[in-house]
Formats: structure tokens, sequence, C-alpha cells
């Protein structure tokens, strides 16, 4: 079952048919959890993604409030897997004050978040599709 507040962005990312969402988490105030979404996709997808993430917070253009990221690591079958989320989210779980304002009084802050990353990851499959189709001659700069 896909919880209510995470589901458009598990929904936006199987959308774009280059990724197929594993697993994911909403973010609970109860459970001490943050948010995240294991996915599978290409290296190129993931680093995409992450590559969009990183200039949307270096430009102020993120529409987020907390740091976003992607990791890789192996699943139980060995296949490689990536993790959206958010290191910033993870450590503020660990205080309940924090765990109370975030996953709480203040959740709608973190709901935006997960709304904007919908549009942060189209932008960047919609990137590497443009770099995957780029004439040869213009991915190398045309040296």
């Amino acid at each position: 079952m896909i919880e209510p507040k995470i589901r458009p962005l598990v929904e936006g990312m199987n959308a774009t048919g280059v990724i197929k969402t594993v697993a994911s988490c909403q973010g609970h105030l109860g459970l001490f959890r943050s948010p995240y979404v294991y996915f599978k996709a290409t290296v190129e997808v993931a680093a995409a993604i992450d590559q969009v993430l990183r200039e949307a917070e270096s430009n102020d253009e993120a529409n987020t409030r907390f740091g976003w990221t992607v990791n890789g690591m192996f699943d139980a079958d060995h296949e490689l897997t990536f993790r959206l989320h958010s290191p910033e989210l993870e450590w503020r779980s660990r205080s309940f004050l924090d765990l109370a304002w975030y996953f709480g009084l203040n959740r709608e802050r973190l709901d935006s978040d997960l709304s904007a990353l919908v549009d942060i990851v189209k932008q960047a499959v919609l990137l590497e599709v443009r770099e995957k189709h780029k004439p040869q001659g213009a991915a190398q700069g045309n040296q």
C-alpha cells in the first residue's frame, strides 16, 4: 500500500516510464521515520535526478525546504537500487522536538517538498532523455 502523502511522488516517478519504485514511506511522527522512495532506474537517470536537485538547491530554485539527495545501494538480489531521501530530515527525526515540529505540527512544509519533488524528477528525466538523444558531435563538444 502506498501512503497518501507520498503517493503523488511515487506515481509521478513510475509515470516517467524509466523509473520503477520499490518501496516508500511518507514519514511518520510515531515511528521516527523520515520520508524516502526506493527505486530502480539506470545510473544515468538517478544521476540526473541528483544533478537537478543539487543545481536547483544551489540556485535557490528547488522549491524544497529540506536537502534531498539520491544514494545508490544493492538490494537483496544484488541489483542496484536508489534511494531518494533527505539526510536533514533523517537527522531531525532523532530529536523528539524536531520530529513533533516537522512531522506533526508543521507537516505542510514536508508535504510541499514531496510535491515539489515530482516536478524535479520529471525535469531530471527530461534532461536525461535529451542528453541521451544528443547527436554525437554535440555530446563531445564538436572537437
